[in-house]
C-alpha cells in the first residue's frame, strides 16, 4: 500500500518547481492574451462608428466602405467588411485620418489648389462626383465608383481656363505615418510599404528606410499588412513610382506619377486603388505580381500550392480546421515511406542496444577504440544513425508554409473550429500548444536510448531535453495561429500512433 513516505521519497522538489512555474507562466500568458484581445476588439468597434465630419462623403459597396473629404477630394477612412460579424465586429479599418492612425490617399494635379471645397454634382451609395475651381478659373472634377468588389476608380478631369502647353503631371499619393494598425486580428502583423518594380518583382521594406527620395517604374505600390493591402496600382502600364521620406508633419509619401490623356479639351487621368484581403485568387487578377502581396516567405512556392490544396478541401467539407486536418493526412500519407524509414531505424536501434551497452562497457574509459567499434557495428549491421533524421527534412519547409499561410491568407480570418474562434489567431484556451507539449514529450520518451551509459555526456544530454524541448515548444505555439498548431498537433499524433504500434509489437518479439 501506498503511504505518505512513499510519496515523500517519490517527491522531486525540482520537477514540482519547474512544473509550478509553467503552470504560473501559462496562466500569466493566458490573461494576458484575453485582455490583448479584448481591447483590441473593444477598439476595433468604437472605430466603426467613429465620428465623421460634416465634410465627407460616405460611398459604399457589399465589401468597402469609404470616405472622401470634400475640402480636398481625398480619400480618408477606408473600412473592409469582415465576412460575418462576430462579437459586434462587422468592418475592419484599413485608412483613417485621426490620432490611432494617420494613412489617407490623395490623387491631385500639379499646380491646382482648390480655393473652396468641393462641391457635389452627382450622388448615389456608390458613385460620387464633385468638382472644385482654383483661382486660375481651372476646373477639376473627379468621380469616384467601383470598378470591382474591392477596386476603387477615380477619375480627374482639369478643365484649363487658358491653353496650356507641355504636360501636366497627375500624382496619385498615399500619405501614411510610421505606425501600426491597432485592430483586431492584427497580432504580429508584419506592416510594411510594398510595391513592384522592372527590376524587382517584389519589394518589401520598412517606412522609416526610406531615408531619401527614391524614384522607380513599377505597376503599383502600397502598404500591407496582416490580411490586408492597400495599393494604387496601374495593370496595363508601368509608371513612375516614388517614394518619400518623412516630412515635418511626420508623414511618409509613396505613390504613381502620371501624364494625363487629352479628351475633349480636358486632361484626363484614371486612378484605381486596391483595399482588400490578402486572398489569392484576387490578388492574381489585379496587377502583375500583385500576388506577391500574399507574404509566404521564402517558401512561396509551397505556401502557394498549399492554399489551393486547403481551397478544394474547403469546398469539400465546407470548414477550414477540417480541411487543414484532411491536407496533414495528405502529407503523412504522401511522406508515409519516410515515416517507416524513421521507425525501421528506431526498431534497428533498439536491436542493437545490447551490443551497443557492450562495446560501450568493453571501452568506457578509451572514448577513441568507443567510436571506432560503434563504427565497425553499424557498418557490419548496416545500419545508418542519422537515418532516423532524414525524415523530418521535408517537415520543415511544410511547416513554415503552413505557418505563413495560416498567418497571412485571408481564408482564415475569422473562421473557427471547434472551441477556436480564430484560426488565423493563437488558441485562446492554450489547449492545442499544451497537447502539443505531451505529445512531444511522448514522442522523445519513445526514442531509443543514446549508447552510452547513464552518466555519459549523451544521455545527460537526451535527458535534459526531454525536460527543457517539450514546455519551449508548448510556449512557442502558444502564440502562432491556431491552424498550424492543429497541422502540428494532427502531424504529431499521426507520427506517433503507428510507433506505438510498431515499436509494442517488436518489443513483445524480442520479450
Amino acid at each position: 500500500m501506498w503511504s505518505w513516505r512513499n510519496i515523500l521519497e517519490m517527491f522531486n522538489p525540482r520537477l514540482f518547481f519547474a512544473g509550478s512555474t509553467l503552470l504560473l507562466l501559462l496562466f500569466l500568458i493566458f490573461e494576458w492574451n484575453t485582455q490583448d484581445k479584448k481591447q483590441k476588439l473593444e477598439r476595433s468597434i468604437e472605430l466603426q462608428s467613429d465620428f465623421i465630419p460634416t465634410d465627407t462623403i460616405n460611398i459604399r459597396n457589399n465589401n468597402l466602405d469609404l470616405y472622401i473629404d470634400l475640402n480636398d477630394g481625398s480619400l480618408r477612412k477606408a473600412y473592409v467588411l469582415e465576412k460575418q460579424e462576430r462579437d459586434g465586429l462587422f468592418k475592419t479599418r484599413l485608412m483613417s485620418d485621426d490620432e490611432s492612425l494617420r494613412f489617407y490617399f490623395k490623387s491631385s494635379v500639379s499646380g491646382f489648389a482648390n480655393n473652396s471645397p468641393f462641391v457635389v454634382e452627382n450622388f448615389s451609395d456608390d458613385y460620387l462626383k464633385i468638382s472644385a475651381d482654383d483661382a486660375s478659373g481651372n476646373r477639376l472634377t473627379k468621380t469616384y465608383y467601383f470598378e470591382d468588389k474591392h477596386i476603387l476608380f477615380v477619375e480627374d478631369r482639369l478643365d484649363l481656363s487658358t491653353a496650356t502647353f507641355g504636360t501636366v503631371p497627375f500624382f496619385k499619393t498615399f500619405y501614411r505615418e510610421n505606425k501600426k494598425s491597432i485592430d483586431y486580428g492584427v497580432s504580429f502583423s508584419r506592416d510594411h510599404l510594398a510595391y513592384s518594380t522592372s527590376e524587382d518583382v517584389f519589394n518589401d521594406e520598412q517606412l522609416s528606410s526610406v531615408s531619401k527620395r527614391e524614384d522607380y517604374l513599377g505597376h503599383w505600390v502600397g502598404y500591407s499588412q496582416k490580411h490586408f493591402v492597400v495599393a494604387v496600382f496601374n495593370d496595363e502600364e508601368q509608371q513612375k513610382l516614388s517614394l518619400y521620406p518623412v516630412d515635418r508633419n511626420g508623414l511618409y509619401r509613396f505613390g504613381l506619377t502620371e501624364d494625363p490623356v487629352i479628351e475633349n479639351g480636358q486632361l484626363v487621368s484614371q486612378t484605381k486603388i486596391y483595399i482588400g484581403p490578402k486572398q489569392k485568387d484576387i490578388l492574381e487578377v489585379v496587377a502583375p505580381h500583385f500576388k506577391y502581396n500574399l507574404d509566404l516567405g521564402f517558401v512561396y512556392g509551397v505556401g502557394e500550392w498549399f492554399i489551393v490544396l486547403l481551397n478544394f478541401f474547403y469546398g469539400w467539407v465546407g470548414n477550414w480546421g477540417v480541411a487543414i486536418i484532411l491536407l496533414t493526412i495528405l502529407f503523412k500519407a504522401v511522406l508515409s515511406p519516410l515515416q517507416i524509414m524513421q521507425i525501421n531505424s528506431m526498431v534497428k536501434m533498439r536491436r542493437l542496444q545490447p551490443k551497443l551497452q557492450e562495446i560501450q562497457e568493453r571501452h568506457k574509459n578509451d572514448r577513441q577504440k568507443l567510436g571506432m567499434e560503434m563504427m565497425q557495428l553499424y557498418s557490419k549491421e548496416k545500419f545508418n544513425p542519422f537515418a532516423g533524421c532524414f525524415p523530418m527534412i521535408p517537415q520543415i519547409p511544410i511547416f513554415l508554409a503552413m505557418f505563413w499561410v495560416t498567418r497571412e491568407a485571408f481564408e482564415f480570418r475569422g473562421e473557427s473550429f471547434l472551441w477556436i474562434p480564430d484560426l488565423a489567431e493563437s488558441d485562446p484556451f492554450l489547449i492545442t500548444p499544451i497537447l502539443m507539449g505531451v505529445m512531444m514529450y511522448l514522442s522523445q520518451k519513445m526514442m531509443p536510448k543514446p549508447p552510452q551509459s547513464s552518466q555519459g555526456m549523451q544521455a545527460q544530454i537526451a535527458q535534459q531535453m526531454m525536460v527543457v524541448f517539450p514546455p519551449m515548444i508548448t510556449l512557442i505555439f502558444l502564440f502562432m495561429p491556431a491552424g498550424v498548431v492543429i497541422y502540428s498537433v494532427i502531424n504529431m499524433a499521426l507520427s506517433i500512433i503507428p510507433q506505438v504500434l510498431i515499436l509494442g509489437r517488436v518489443e513483445k518479439t524480442s520479450g
